[in-house]
């Protein structure tokens, strides 16, 4: 059988707030769920966002019987969803106020995770690093235009909707949802992670992976956002990331909360 074991780190960069989150659950039989947002409606909003998507979700997701994961999953989106639609009614200065969201359950064998926005879910699998969630962003559209000829990657770069969000959970309805399933090896990692942390090149993600490859993932979690604060980039947004390292269970440590 498979267990995760996890780590995870952020900086707030060169912003005045923290706007990401990030939790993570374990049940005595090994099923362990970790959650990320990236909380958005400037200043403080983003923060109480962010917080408030976290602790919906886990409470939606903890009190289901729900035994399809996908459905689960749905459904605990759905709650969220609505409990933000309602703290916004109660709170109108907060009105604009949402985030992004991933939500991965390890079951043992498989990670099942919905998304929803920009924040990047990757799987480093040997010396492969890949995004398997969907990019709900203007450049994801932008990056087609890109294939299709129409533009240039420099012009992606440099175009003033590259990080305009197309689907976000903002209290009213989901426009994209990405739900998924993925059968893991022992040797995994997957990686949760807000999109500050792409100030990376994905390159350099997948070197530091194999790097530490035999450490604790809470190593691999700090170096990745150590490299993010030494890059001094200006504007720096908020950079979160949560390492799940999957090992047979005679292998790992089991995952606490």
């Amino acid at each position: 059988m498979l267990q995760i074991s996890a780590g995870w780190a952020q900086t707030v960069g060169k912003r005045d707030y923290q706007q990401d989150g990030v939790t993570k659950l374990v049940w005595p039989n090994g099923f362990a769920l970790t959650v990320l947002s990236d909380g958005m409606g400037g200043a403080v909003h983003g923060e109480v966002a962010s917080q408030e998507i976290l602790r919906a979700f886990n409470d939606a997701f903890c009190d289901s019987e729900e035994e399809q994961m996908d459905v689960r999953l749905q459904q605990s989106l759905d709650a969220t969803n609505q409990h933000l639609a309602n703290y916004i009614t109660q709170n109108p200065e907060c009105n604009g106020m949402g985030g992004t969201l991933i939500a991965a359950a390890f079951t043992g064998e498989y990670l099942d995770f919905l998304s929803v926005g920009d924040s990047p879910l990757w799987l480093c699998r040997g010396n492969a690093l890949q995004r398997i969630n969907k990019d709900h962003s203007k450049k994801s559209e932008l990056m087609q235009l890109v294939e299709e000829g129409v533009m240039t990657e420099q012009d992606v770069a440099v175009h003033p909707q590259r990080n305009q969000l197309t689907s976000a959970v903002m209290g009213y309805d989901v426009d994209m949802v990405d739900i998924n399933s993925i059968a893991l090896q022992s040797g995994d990692i997957v990686l949760l992670a807000s999109d500050g942390i792409e100030s990376i090149p994905e390159q350099d993600i997948a070197t530091m992976c194999h790097r530490f490859y035999q450490s604790d993932p809470q190593v691999l979690a700090e170096h990745i956002v150590g490299y993010v604060d030494s890059l001094d980039k200006d504007y720096q947004d908020n950079a979160t990331v949560m390492v799940l390292k999957v090992a047979q269970e005679s292998d790992s440590e089991e995952l606490t909360e």
